[in-house]
């Protein structure tokens, strides 16, 4: 029987993650042009790199993410000490991200919906924790999940087993008795069914099958999720008024 829902996170309870990344790449090299005289067209490019550099060395960690080593080398290319600015450089970028967030609908009405079924709601993400954290507060969900788990606890990005394992274990279920929504087909919908947890492929941008392997279950948004998840429910024998 299920007992839980497990969410990812970026561009899964919020869109979109490529924008906003952008839109914080764009806000640093403005003011590092602005303080420090480099082209931001220039810096841009080098803090760009240094994020492709980090995710190819450091493949499915969670350090990959940490974006005070990516202005750290990125500064350090134009001969600048990164002591001073390479934190305050990762906090422009993450406040422009989160001030562009906007919460998926029909998000908090599920969550709220789901805990009426006495079903657990944890967070299964990758990146570093206190960012993740904060996301959840900026977007009004952080008391309505029972649980929240990010790679940076497990130990590896998903899809790798460790962070469903540990979402399982803080939810109390074993893998047949949960359900994982997320955005991205291979981390969070492979690693899933590779584990044999039941999968929610949130496929909002509307991407072929091609590449890919047919997921349990497929929506376009958080509708479609809901629907997904009654569907779910009612092979497992659970019928109730909110998701009639």
């Amino acid at each position: 029987m299920i007992q839980a829902i497990l969410f990812d996170l970026d561009d899964t309870l919020y869109t979109s993650f490529d924008q906003l990344n952008a839109a914080g790449y764009d806000a640093v090299s403005v003011w590092v042009e602005r303080e420090l005289g480099i082209p931001a067209a220039d810096f841009r490019e080098q803090a760009v790199a240094a994020r492709r550099y980090y995710h190819t060395i450091l493949h499915a960690e969670p350090e990959s993410h940490d974006r005070v080593v990516q202005m750290q080398r990125a500064l350090e290319v134009f001969g600048i000490n990164p002591i001073r600015y390479a934190q305050p450089l990762h906090e422009i970028y993450w406040q422009t991200l989160m001030d562009g967030m906007e919460l998926r609908p029909g998000t908090p009405e599920l969550l709220d919906e789901l805990h009426g079924l006495g079903l657990k709601t944890c967070v299964c993400t990758n990146m570093m924790a206190d960012k993740q954290m904060e996301k959840l507060v900026r977007l009004g969900l952080a008391d309505r999940f029972d649980a929240f788990v990010a790679s940076e606890e497990a130990g590896r990005d998903k899809p790798a087993p460790r962070i469903f394992e540990l979402c399982l274990e803080k939810c109390g279920c074993a893998p047949q008795e949960a359900v994982m929504v997320g955005d991205n087909r291979d981390h969070d919908i492979g690693g899933a069914l590779a584990l044999g947890l039941h999968g929610i492929w949130l496929n909002w941008t509307g991407r072929p099958h091609a590449r890919y392997r047919c997921p349990h279950y497929e929506a376009a948004d958080m509708y479609g999720v809901r629907k997904c998840i009654s569907e779910i429910l009612k092979k497992e024998g659970i019928s109730h008024a909110l998701f009639v």
